[in-house]
Order: C-alpha cells, then structure tokens, then sequence
C-alpha cells in the first residue's frame, strides 16, 4: 500500500500536467515564488471537511519522517522510470520548511478526481489522500452521513497537526 502512496505522491508532486495545487498554509507556498492561495490553518479543517463529505474514501498514509519519506521514493523501483527533474526542487523545499505547513492538491489519477493533502510538522510527513477510488486501504467517508465516523476523521486530523 505505501507504493501505491508514493506512486501518487511522486506523480502528484513531480509532474507539472495534471495537477492543481489549491492552497495552503504557509504564506511563502510549498515552493519559493508559488502563488498558491493561502488559507488559515484555522479554515483547513473546513475543507477537509468538505472533501470528507464529496469523495467516498480517504486513504491514510500517514508516519512518515522527511528523510524516511526522502528514503522510501528515492529507494523504489519506479524512481527512475518517471520524470523526476522537479524531485530535487520539491526536496529541497519540503526540507526548508520549518512551521505546520498543510497544502492541498487536486488531480486526475485517471480514473476521477482526487485531493491529496500533504502535512509538513517539523520532521514528520503525513499524507491523506482523498478519492473516489476503492483501492486497498480506502476508509469509507460515506459522504460524510455518519457523525460518529466524521468525528472519528475530525480527531485523527486534529492528532497529525498537534505540536
């Protein structure tokens, strides 16, 4: 399953076609000179919220330190077989990044839509991903019909921003 994670991640944050990158946290963007909108860390929880409730699954890949994160991509079989020129870019700047940084980023897997969330907290780097896609791993949203289920996402968010 953490291939699949790294695979999506990989595509998502080395290829510049097909991806959006929606906001984020950290007035300076996830890389120098971005112009990605910037939102409160306060105003995050209200748009994963609303993701919780549009897509039917979200995937947990989170427990990653940066250098094991680092590690695990450059260490797989399919590093090399994709463009990889903005690998160093994106290193270089998730390396620099020094306060809770959560950015958000949709694109198209092929199969429909996903947003991925990628949350930066001091060595730690968490990723949730967001989908319509059943793959190994999914928790069901149920779009978000369940209170008990949305508050169960709510604390485990809540546990990936705390200091």
């Amino acid at each position: 399953m953490k291939k699949y994670t790294l695979f999506i991640l990989l595509f998502v944050s080395l290829n510049s076609f097909g991806q959006q990158f929606l906001w984020t946290t950290n007035k300076n963007g996830l890389y120098p000179n971005s112009e990605m909108k910037v939102i409160s860390k306060e105003d995050v929880l209200k748009k994963l919220l609303g993701y919780y409730e549009t897509y039917r699954y979200y995937y947990d890949f989170t427990g990653y330190t940066r250098n094991g994160f680092f590690r695990e991509v450059e260490s797989s079989s399919w590093f090399n077989e994709y463009d990889n020129k903005n690998w160093g870019e994106f290193k270089k700047s998730v390396s620099e990044i020094n306060e809770l940084t959560i950015t958000g980023i949709k694109y198209n897997s092929g199969d429909g839509s996903n947003i991925t969330i990628l949350i930066i907290n001091k060595d730690n780097f968490e990723l949730i991903n967001f989908s319509n896609e059943i793959k190994m791993g999914g928790i069901s949203t149920y779009n978000g019909k369940f209170l008990d289920d949305k508050n169960r996402f709510i604390k485990f968010y809540r546990s990936l921003i705390e200091d």
